[in-house]
């Protein structure tokens, strides 16, 4: 039934995998000339088409509300649970082909990032013929859907004389949200879907198989700037099978690919003449059981059996031939397949038929044929979108790439290229954005003038024996004898361990008591009070107000926007040339977010003052620290602490990352033995764990992801804001009882609510298993009693 050729020569494999050729010259003009019909004359030409095609004499093109209504009751039940089980499948196998690309930044000031655009209409054909193929309904919309298009317009022939369409594919249509639905078929629905009629909107892509008249309308509608799925022929299967398979099986998944139709292409590949021959005998025996036995035979008779018995020469053979379907019934089939660089869908093993690639298993069955998957993939999410390039550029950004660009434009005599660069970067350099920072017009001048306070040991070189300067007892403690003396003033040894996992000078490291020391430090150094003035951008970390009222600073605020980004226009405003210091907490607290570093960015080269990043969370979240960003602003100033994701609140050790000249005048201030030698030596020992330190980021991370969905399911929970930290503030009614509710649990949050953009809301860090278990049955039984009826 099948031809058999036995280890056949390679200069043979090109005609003996040879697609049949179909002389398409008679074809193209008749089908040519339907399409000008139908873009000339509409749904009156649609009409006519339906009555000489499929003999139905159609009243109306749109299919009728109440067929569609009546179209699940046509159907078993136990069809629609095999319908409803594999959209299932085919959603979740979809849903995480969504891919968001995150910004990068490929130098300084450089942005680049790609969005995903639902294609606005597309339309699918579903062939009639002599299967209705509902499946493919399943397998183009779910995927369309998931790619956000908004109309989904669905054409297919009717079934017979009285115009009508298999109730199978209604339901299925239905059932994944297809917006438009018309009983339409052959050359002239893809003319329709585009150009568009008097009733079938114009669709931006086709998608769907179809006889060689639909694939011939295709790529002649191509051709008028309507975008295709792919180049489409016959369906095809290749089946690689050794001693190890099955033949019942085997033949049983040629005869699935051999019944769609006489074209279809089936090819055997084997590893002998016994797996040819046991395959042959079972075809003979399941090809009589058949409904479409006819068809069935007819494509065996055009079909291969190729006898290879080396396994990397049958691969190579298979990867030339580039089947729609593999399927795979060997030893080792899973390590084998790793090298199969051409094919549409590959099944991997004896129970892997191509059926469940077909119908239910989740992967889609709109794949490359006529050796068209060595360049093309079948069909995914990405068919239905369109992908959008975006580029932000700051001026510094440009200032470090500009250069570049004038230099290849000029090579290449674009001088008005070169020119578009030019321009900017004059006005960049008019302006001097971010080359008029100098340190000492902003520092305090009494702080410029200031000696600070030296020790004994800061003006000691050398290695000392008697330490006679510092009024120490020299007997010792009660504790031990090393805690008699006083530390290290720099706490080199600490900065010289965070410099090397910072990967900066440890001259760019400043400690202090805590975060809270250091902010008031910067206020001390760079803050005149009564004269200065900052600028803050609440909800923010309430230490900045606090410490600037206790220097006597002034404050403006500029709050962040309601999706809580900044207001750069805002801040800019509020500058003035008494404006020292504009803080800025990201991932912020309270809202949880990380702000647009490209905002962020902005701010440092338009200010001419400090720019304090606050990044006390930076661990939680995915964004690019600013400490690596030192080299590009000499106004910045990064804060970090190891209260949070390391873990040693109680130590109160905080960091700050500051070009030399910024640190220098830190040190002035502080008091000389700021971080005790307890902590030094604790903090050292916690810097030697940095992959436990990870795990238990890792860990927190995902605990926050899944309190966050608990919060987000509850009855009258507004909104779970999306988090970068180890928190979460949730708005619901009545916060501020709920955080009162709490309390009498022993359960302590905070309530956020009278913060701007923070109404009803409270900020709940993310505890351990049994906190959160706590927290959330708590919740719910104020949730019951607040909200019963």
């Amino acid at each position: 039934m099948i031809q058999v050729y036995n280890q056949p020569e390679q200069k043979e494999w090109a005609s003996l995998l040879a697609r049949p050729s179909f002389d398409a010259s008679e074809l193209l003009p008749k089908v040519q000339a339907i399409i000008d019909d139908v873009r000339a004359n509409g749904d009156e030409a649609l009409l006519r088409y339906t009555k000489l095609f499929d003999n139905a004499q159609l009243t109306t093109i749109a299919l009728d509300e109440t067929i569609k209504n009546n179209a699940e009751q046509a159907l078993s039940n136990a069809l629609k649970a095999a319908i409803q089980l594999a959209k299932g499948n085919i959603e979740k196998f979809h849903q995480v082909q969504l891919q968001k690309m995150d910004r990068i930044e490929t130098m300084s000031g450089v942005w680049c990032w790609r969005k995903s655009i639902g294609i606005e209409t597309v339309g699918i054909y579903i062939p009639g013929g002599t299967a209705p193929l509902f499946s493919t309904v399943l397998m183009l919309g779910i995927p369309a859907k998931i790619a956000g298009c908004k109309n989904i317009v669905l054409c297919t022939p009717p079934n017979n004389d009285k115009g009508e369409i298999h109730p199978a594919i209604i339901y299925a249509a239905t059932l994944v949200g297809v917006t438009h639905i018309y009983t339409i078929g052959g050359v002239q629905a893809i003319a329709a879907m585009a150009f568009g009629t008097e009733t079938i909107p114009k669709v931006n892509k086709i998608f769907g198989p179809g006889n060689q008249y639909v694939t011939a309308a295709k790529q002649l509608v191509q051709q008028s700037g309507v975008a295709i799925d792919m180049p489409a022929g016959p369906s095809e299967v290749c089946v690689w099978a050794d001693d190890s398979a099955i033949p019942s099986f085997v033949a049983a998944d040629l005869l699935s690919q051999a019944e769609h139709g006489v074209d279809s292409q089936v090819l055997l590949v084997a590893s002998n003449e016994n797996v040819v021959a046991n395959v042959q005998e079972e075809l003979a025996v399941q090809l009589m059981q058949l409904s479409r036995k006819e068809l069935a035979a007819k494509a065996l008779e055009n079909s291969k059996a190729i006898i290879i018995e080396n396994t990397s020469e049958a691969l190579e053979l298979i990867n030339q031939y580039a089947p729609e379907h593999l399927i795979m019934s060997i030893e080792n089939a899973e390590i084998v397949a790793e090298k199969v660089v051409n094919a549409g869908s590959v099944f991997i093993g004896n129970y892997s038929p191509e059926s469940v690639g077909d119908y239910a298993s989740g992967t889609n069955h709109t794949l490359p044929t006529n050796g068209y998957a060595n360049a093309y993939s079948g069909v995914s999410v990405d068919s239905f979108v369109k992908k959008i390039t975006f580029q932000h550029l700051t001026e510094r950004g440009l200032a470090n790439i500009g250069q570049a660009v004038m230099e290849m434009a000029n090579a290449e005599s674009l001088d008005a290229h070169g020119n578009a660069v030019a321009v900017r970067l004059n006005d960049i350099k008019s302006k001097m954005y971010f080359m008029q920072f100098d340190i000492k017009k902003v520092v305090r001048p009494n702080i410029e003038a200031l000696k600070p306070y030296s020790s004994a040991k800061d003006e000691f070189s050398g290695e000392a024996r008697v330490l006679l300067d510092a009024n120490e007892n020299s007997l010792g403690s009660p504790l031990t004898k090393w805690y008699n003396r006083y530390p290290d003033p720099y706490q080199k040894e600490v900065k010289e361990k965070l410099a090397f996992i910072k990967k900066i000078p440890s001259a760019q490291i400043f400690l202090g008591n805590g975060s809270d020391e250091i902010i008031d430090l910067l206020f001390r150094a760079f803050c005149e009070p009564g004269k200065d003035n900052i600028i803050i951008c609440p909800p923010t970390y309430p230490m900045y107000e606090v410490s600037a009222n206790i220097n006597n600073i002034g404050i403006k605020s500029a709050p962040l926007l309601p999706d809580f980004q900044l207001n750069v226009a805002h801040i800019e405003q509020l500058v003035d040339d008494h404006t020292k210091i504009i803080w800025i907490c990201s991932p912020n607290n309270p809202t949880g977010n990380s702000l647009d570093r490209i905002d962020i960015e902005t701010v440092l080269n338009h200010f001419n003052g400090l720019v304090v990043v606050d990044e006390a969370y930076i661990n939680f979240s995915k964004q690019k620290s600013f400490v690596q960003s030192l080299e590009d602003y000499p106004n910045l100033v990064v804060l970090q602490t190891l209260s949070k994701a390391w873990g040693l609140a109680g130590l109160r050790v905080g960091m700050c990352f500051a070009n030399e000249p910024v640190i220098g005048y830190l040190n002035k201030v502080k008091a000389p033995y700021n971080i005790s030698l307890v902590a030094q030596e604790l903090v050292l020992k916690a810097l030697e764990e940095v992959g436990q330190v990870n795990d238990m980021i890792q860990h927190l991370v995902e605990m926050r992801i899944a309190l966050a969905e608990v919060i987000a399911s509850m009855p009258h929970v507004q909104k779970v804001y999306p988090s970068d930290t180890n928190f979460l503030l949730v708005k619901i009614p009545h916060a501020t009882e709920l955080y009162k509710y709490l309390c009498t649990k022993g359960i302590i949050l905070r309530d956020r609510s009278s913060l701007p953009n923070c109404e009803d809301s409270v900020r709940i860090t993310v505890g351990n298993e049994q906190e959160n278990t706590e927290l959330i049955d708590a919740m719910a039984e104020w949730i019951e009693k607040t909200f019963a009826e």
